[in-house]
């Protein structure tokens, strides 16, 4: 079937039916091909008058994405200028509002003596995915180029130039982080119909979370204890004199940890970035807003301009992901050695199988409660989840991970700015089962049979330390430090774990990052706030 049309003014609608003819043969949905045709229409007329003569049309593909292509030749002629005219006495006017109302599809050149004018009919939702993918192989294959140079040369790559990039990029996401989950639950919750459905979802939200992190902490013993059972390799005596620097390792208790939650003031906890504090806030504004209803729309609507005016910030950041993976993924592979892998390759298997374990559950959830089939989600999830494995960080992902939800799985933008935002701090699924194997590694490793009201109490301990931990980088190795600082087991251990964490990291980052998905999926289903149309396509 041909992709290449002339379509004039008389014959246009004979015309447009063999065009839409090809155009539902591609991935395009009825509704974006019917205004396709429509702007078509309108522009097609606009070019004719202009020169007199057909308009070349052009189907193109690119990436998964789906234009038309229309190209007229003639004098200079953009026929999308009077959009930016609100003349409300033009005759333009009117003709305009079309093509007003779908600008952000349309695009205008010129050349080689044509006006062409671009439709965009269908977006690749998967496609900044694979570009990011695509990145991140490039950025391995850099990595192991970088083995091969002079070490000094590759370091001065590594060190300054990739490891700069990436600090960049992160440091822009951890500056706009606070504002976004802040406007984002607060926005939320204040469209909620009042104080009863706020108490609801946000109960299934926490409830959810809370009960998987339990899970995911019994997972981890279990693998732990069956991966590392019988005789297991000692540390070598290195790795139990000298403790090693871990920034962050403080003593925290219960206590602690429960009082932390309530900020002294309101300012605070975006100044210093503390999630649960910055959560607490936003969570207790959009419930009042929420209890307030109508008396407060003034302030509501600069919050929820606020909210646009911050992801747009982000969305602008997140559009440098591609480099971003490409650097960090040469820097993982640049700095790992083989012979470490080796050593740990057990611990590896012990946390990808809790892992499957773990997905497994929450598949188990979207059936029995969500009462959903979880294959459509199976498909898509696997593509998306790569983002997070990259940037190792669940935080930095809350934009990508809300658009997900909405564009590919129909969550509601009630749910998925709330369940979102809120899983990035407190569900550290993935985080939890990985600490806790490795406690049972390093006490096996170390010679120690520890009680079981030792492994009770360290279980405790990681489900609150996950909970009030950062989704960034590297939060494990702090919490494991926290937690060996209540153990006999010697806290230099640790140093053993050091040279591999990067990569358990991103394993827990994707599994963080899928539970946050699947849980505001099921409370979505739960209700009535998942459109099944999109979850199913």
């Amino acid at each position: 079937m041909a992709s290449f049309l002339k379509i004039s003014v008389e014959e246009i609608g004979k015309q447009s039916e063999e065009l839409k003819k090809q155009l539902l043969t591609t991935k395009a949905s009825s509704k974006e091909v019917t205004s396709s045709l429509l702007l078509l229409e309108e522009i097609i007329v606009r070019l004719q008058e202009n020169s007199g003569h057909p308009t070349d049309v052009k189907i193109q593909k690119h990436l998964g994405d789906i234009s038309l292509s229309l190209s007229s030749h003639g004098e200079e002629y953009n026929p999308l200028a009077s959009l930016s005219s609100w003349d409300i006495e033009s005759d333009e006017y009117c003709r305009d509002q079309i093509l007003r109302a779908y600008q952000a599809n349309l695009s205008y050149c010129r050349r080689n003596g044509n006006n062409i004018v671009t439709i965009t009919v269908h977006e690749n939702e998967n496609r900044k995915v694979i570009i990011t993918f695509v990145c991140m192989l490039a950025g391995i294959v850099m990595g192991l180029a970088l083995k091969w140079i002079p070490q000094a040369a590759a370091d001065f790559i590594s060190n300054s130039i990739f490891s700069t990039v990436q600090t960049l990029f992160l440091n822009a996401m951890s500056l706009l982080l606070a504002p976004v989950v802040f406007f984002s639950i607060t926005t939320s919750l204040a469209n909620l119909s009042g104080s009863k459905e706020a108490g609801r979802i946000g109960g299934k939200v926490i409830s959810s979370y809370l009960v998987t992190t339990v899970i995911a902490i019994l997972i981890g013993f279990g693998m732990g204890f069956m991966f590392f059972m019988g005789d297991v390799p000692k540390l070598p005596a290195s790795l139990t004199d000298a403790a090693p620097a871990v920034e962050g390792n403080i003593e925290v208790t219960v206590n602690s940890l429960l009082i932390g939650i309530i900020p002294k003031n309101i300012i605070q906890p975006i100044l210093e970035r503390n999630m649960l504090q910055v959560i607490f806030v936003a969570v207790f504004c959009g419930l009042a807003l929420s209890i307030l209803g109508d008396k407060t729309d003034r302030i509501r609507h600069i919050i929820k301009e606020a909210n646009t005016l911050f992801l747009k910030m982000m969305e602008m950041v997140i559009s440098f992901i591609p480099l971003a993976a490409f650097a960090s993924m040469a820097i993982l592979v640049y700095s790992c050695e083989a012979s470490t892998l080796f050593m740990l390759i057990t611990f590896l298997l012990s946390i990808a199988a809790g892992s499957i374990i773990l997905i497994l559950v929450y598949m188990f959830m979207i059936v029995a409660i969500g009462h959903i089939s979880p294959i459509p989600y199976a498909k898509k999830a696997p593509l998306y989840l790569l983002t997070p494995f990259t940037l190792a960080s669940s935080s930095v992902c809350i934009p990508l991970t809300i658009d997900f939800c909405q564009k590919r799985l129909g969550v509601s933008e009630k749910i998925s700015s709330f369940g979102i935002p809120l899983g990035a701090t407190i569900n550290m699924n993935g985080c939890a089962m990985s600490v806790t194997i490795s406690v049972v590694m390093l006490a096996k490793m170390c010679g120690l049979d520890l009680p079981t009201a030792d492994w009770i109490q360290i279980g405790i301990m990681t489900m609150l330390l996950a909970a009030g931990a950062p989704g960034v980088p590297n939060t494990g190795l702090v919490i494991i430090a926290t937690l060996l600082s209540s153990t006999p087991i010697p806290a230099s251990s640790l140093g053993f774990l050091i040279g591999i964490w990067n990569i358990v990291d991103r394993i827990d980052t994707a599994t963080n990052v899928n539970g946050d998905i699947v849980t505001s999926m099921v409370v979505a289903a739960s209700e009535k706030e998942l459109d099944s149309e999109v979850y199913k396509r």
